[in-house]
């Protein structure tokens, strides 16, 4: 920004928010005391806020009403700007704000909105702060270190219709002063250190609010199960990560979105058979405590695209229903005690991108519908089940798939050669999340329009021989596992096609053959388990050059010769080898007693270079030129024939008198 933008004395109205400026702000510009708005949000301009605060001090009419700066750069602490009368607007949020929060801000009386969330500040928030602010509407303290010193009978002197204080120290005791806010709209009162229960009167205000969040704190008990508000809709209600226990309330179905994980709830039929359950879009009830068969009553979820019942007690067989959740896009049912066959109703969820019903119960042989029906899946995860038979070859249809864990099951025969066709896998991994959830909040960020909030979806993986969990960086995984099965047959070569592979796990499994050629191709392998199987044969060169590669076992099969040379391989534990009773070399602690068996062959096939199709039609040629041309000559001139049959003749001549000779002084030395 200029300096001399500070010369535009007359200047009552400026919006530069969401551009690229960059830089300090200018001082001069405060100094022009006709300013009523100043918006600069949403930039990268930098500076010290209780400089310009200083600068506008200065002016003997602070005109000043409107005053955003957020989502920028800006530092310095937060001065007393209670000589600001006319301020109705302050907007600071994301910036470097540290230090403490001045009393002096409960001095402006026409302040509507304040915006400080998302800085550094800390300190003590007392009445004194609020003292005369009886025309505020919003209130944004969140994400800072504030504590909260506010007496249980304190009377605000504002009616919120905005309350975002997550992650201020607002406990032990839930806010009473809540009770006096008859507007609230927007309640997020997350990670505020609360403890206890929720009082009665709070629910009570539920269907008036957009959106609540009263996650990460410690509150517990039951909640009580109000009566349902035909046609009313909340957006979105989070009570994750506390100690919630009882059923779930049904009334909780009156909003599009809930977030119910890491809690003590027992039961979910209220709530899964509440007759508003049609506007639920997104519902989280993972690691509860909720027990018993799911009921049939999915049907009526026609607008639902997120289920997570993942990490319960769950158990019986899948309810049919399930498969008329026809917008579902993320489906997780792991770690339960679901028992039975994935019923043939779930191939009517055909926008699914996630499916994972990992660590249950399930039998029979794996669903041939699943790669024809559910397409666009980009992660399937069916570890730790006991399904059986083979893989059927409709799964290498599914060429979106970024994961595939058939894992701990009880499949047996080949791994299909089909596998090549997974072309999700055969490309490079990108950081993009791939399957996000989007939701619209109704709150305005710096430019005036809605935000949208996005949960980032997640998979369980069973990586490095821990089972993590992955959200932001799904986009990257490239993975398959196999292993713990009774697969049979040689690795197909055309696995190595799939160039993106991340993580290829096939151990503990009945394969055969040697380790394919080609497959120095993977070369964002970070982890390849090739351990406990019956593979035999030498282990490729070309191995060596998988240079991002991790974790590498091949221990337990019949591998044999000389591990190949070159620090990949053999700067590794010698845990990645043992059990191959033929291989040798370092690691290992045994010595190659012959010569490497590699180098041998690379000699061989050198040699085999030289006896090449030309090289013997140019050795008959050369027999043909040279015999026949002598032979010819002898034949056809007369004096050079008998000079050749002469010289021969003296030749003989001369050593039958040389052995003659010798032998007689022989027979006369004896004598």
């Amino acid at each position: 920004m200029p300096q001399a933008i500070g010369d535009l004395s007359s200047l009552e109205y400026l919006n530069l928010a969401g551009n690229q400026l960059e830089g300090r702000i200018p001082v001069s510009l405060f100094h022009v005391c006709s300013l009523r708005e100043l918006d600069l949000s949403g930039n990268r301009l930098s500076g010290q806020f209780h400089e310009f605060a200083q600068a506008l001090s200065n002016c003997d009419h602070k005109l000043l009403q409107t005053l955003k700066m957020g989502w920028n750069e800006i530092t310095g602490m937060v001065p007393d700007l209670s000589s600001f009368s006319s301020l109705q607007v302050l907007r600071l949020e994301s910036n470097g704000l540290n230090g403490t929060l001045h009393e002096g801000i409960g001095q402006l009386s026409n302040l509507r909105e304040l915006r400080l969330g998302n800085n550094s500040l800390e300190g003590l928030i007392s009445e004194a702060h609020f003292s005369k602010l009886s025309m505020l509407l919003t209130l944004d303290l969140s994400h800072n270190s504030l504590v909260f010193n506010i007496s249980n009978e304190w009377l605000p002197p504002f009616n919120l219709m905005f309350i975002k204080l997550a992650s201020c120290i607002l406990g032990p005791d839930f806010p009473k002063w809540l009770q006096t806010q008859h507007n609230m709209n927007w309640v997020d009162i997350s990670e505020a250190e609360i403890y206890g229960t929720v009082p009665n009167w709070f629910w009570e205000f539920l269907p008036m609010l957009s959106k609540l969040n009263l996650s990460h704190n410690h509150i517990d008990g039951k909640i009580e199960n109000l009566p349902l508000i035909p046609q009313q809709r909340v957006l979105q209600i989070d009570l994750s990560s506390n100690s919630f226990e009882g059923p779930i309330p049904a009334f909780l179905s009156m909003s599009a979105q809930v977030f119910l994980s890491n809690n003590m709830f027992s039961t979910a039929n209220l709530l899964l058979c509440s007759n508003m359950s049609v506007n639920i879009e997104y519902l989280d009830l993972s690691y509860n405590h909720i027990r018993g068969q799911l009921p049939e009553c999915w049907i009526h979820f026609q607008s639902l695209s997120f289920l997570d019942l993942s990490n319960n007690y769950f158990d019986g067989h899948l309810p049919r229903s399930l498969g008329s959740l026809r917008q579902i896009q993320s489906l997780h049912l792991g770690g339960n005690n679901f028992s039975g066959e994935i019923p043939l109703s779930f191939a009517n969820c055909t926008g699914l991108r996630l499916f994972d019903a990992a660590n249950n119960n399930l039998t029979g042989p794996l669903p041939s519908w699943i790669g024809n029906s559910l397409s666009h899946l980009l992660i399937l995860s069916l570890h730790s089940n006991q399904f059986h038979g083979s893989m059927p070859l409709s799964i290498c249809h599914l060429d979106e798939l970024h994961l595939l864990d058939l894992s701990l099951n009880n499949l047996a025969g080949n791994i299909p050669k089909c596998i090549g066709n997974l072309s999700a896998m055969a490309s490079q991994a990108n950081s993009k999340v791939d399957i996000f959830y989007a939701y619209d909040e109704y709150y305005d960020d710096f430019d005036g329009s809605d935000i949208f909030g996005v949960n980032a979806d997640s998979a369980s993986l069973i990586w490095k021989g821990k089972l993590s969990k992955y959200r932001s960086t799904l986009g990257l995984l490239r993975s398959i596992d196999f292993s713990s099965n009774r697969l049979n047959g040689e690795i197909p070569i055309e696995m190595m096609s799939l160039v993106g592979l991340v993580s290829l796990n096939i151990s503990r499994n009945k394969l055969v053959g040697e380790i394919p050629q080609g497959i120095e191709q993977l070369k964002s392998l970070d982890f390849l388990d090739l351990s406990r199987n019956q593979l035999s044969g030498r282990i490729p060169l070309q191995l060596s050059q998988v240079d991002r590669l991790g974790v590498l076992d091949l221990s337990y099969n019949d591998l044999s010769g000389q591990i190949p040379l070159g620090t990949q391989l053999q700067t590794r534990d010698a845990s990645a080898y043992i059990g191959n009773p033929k291989l040798c070399g370092a690691p290992l602690n045994k010595t190659c007693l012959i010569p490497d068996q590699n180098q041998v062959d690379e000699d061989y096939d050198h040699q085999e270079l030289l006896f090449t199709e030309g090289f013997y039609i140019a050795l008959a040629i050369g027999f043909i030129m040279g015999f026949w041309g002598v032979c010819c000559s002898l034949i056809l001139k007369k004096s050079w024939r008998y000079a050749y049959f002469k010289f021969f003749n003296d030749v003989y001549d001369k050593l039958y008198v040389f052995a003659a000779v010798q032998i007689t002084k022989l027979e006369r030395i004896r004598s």
